[in-house]
């Protein structure tokens, strides 16, 4: 088979698994339309959904897996930890595994959303702290600065990061100064191990 035959080959592939994936959604959220309609029970609408897939998204481009098969500890770890949503690597695992239904070891996004609606068969230490973030990122409030749902993930990591790391300088109480060296010291300890 000559190159030119298998770069057709390959886009036919990638054309599948795209279509697989825009039929997959389609699915997904005419189910959900049918849900609001009737006044059924939804965990997210439609918009909020979309809002998580984006964050889903760009979590997974900081740090992409090669494999492209869903985000595993090391593409959850930076995010988690500079965030404060977690304080180390094995709470990154613990959190995977309270909804990795088939053990690999990553999530996709559905299980994505069963972390943040807190739907995990086992809690995991933090897990109420990530639900609590992404309801209040989706809803816009979760910070002080202007919109942020205008941003990547990564810039709003940035800001929020910030943020949270100048709570262990200037603190509005002594929490806030407990919560803010904490977060400092996890993430300094991330940085160390990247070096």
């Amino acid at each position: 088979m000559n190159s030119a035959s298998r770069k057709s080959n390959d886009k036919d592939s990638k054309k599948q698994l795209s279509t697989e994936e825009m039929r997959r959604k389609l699915m997904g959220y005419e189910v959900k339309r049918w849900q609001e309609s009737r006044g059924k029970f939804v965990e997210f609408d439609i918009k909020t959904m979309n809002k998580y897939k984006k964050y889903y998204d760009d979590i997974a481009e900081i740090n992409p897996n090669p494999e492209n098969d869903g985000m595993g500890t090391d593409q959850l770890e930076e995010p988690f930890i500079s965030l404060g949503l977690a304080y180390t690597r094995e709470e990154v695992d613990d959190l995977i595994q309270s909804v990795d239904d088939d053990g690999s070891g990553k999530i996709e996004f559905d299980e994505f959303l069963r972390i943040i609606h807190n739907k995990s068969k086992k809690k995991a230490k933090g897990n109420e702290k990530i639900t609590n973030f992404f309801k209040d990122l989706a809803s816009n409030n979760i910070s002080h600065e202007s919109d942020l749902n205008h941003f990547s993930f990564k810039t709003i990591m940035g800001i929020l990061r910030r943020n949270n790391l100048l709570k262990a300088f200037r603190p509005s109480n002594d929490s806030e100064k407990g919560e803010g060296e904490k977060m400092l010291k996890a993430y300094s300890n991330l940085l160390d191990k990247k070096k």
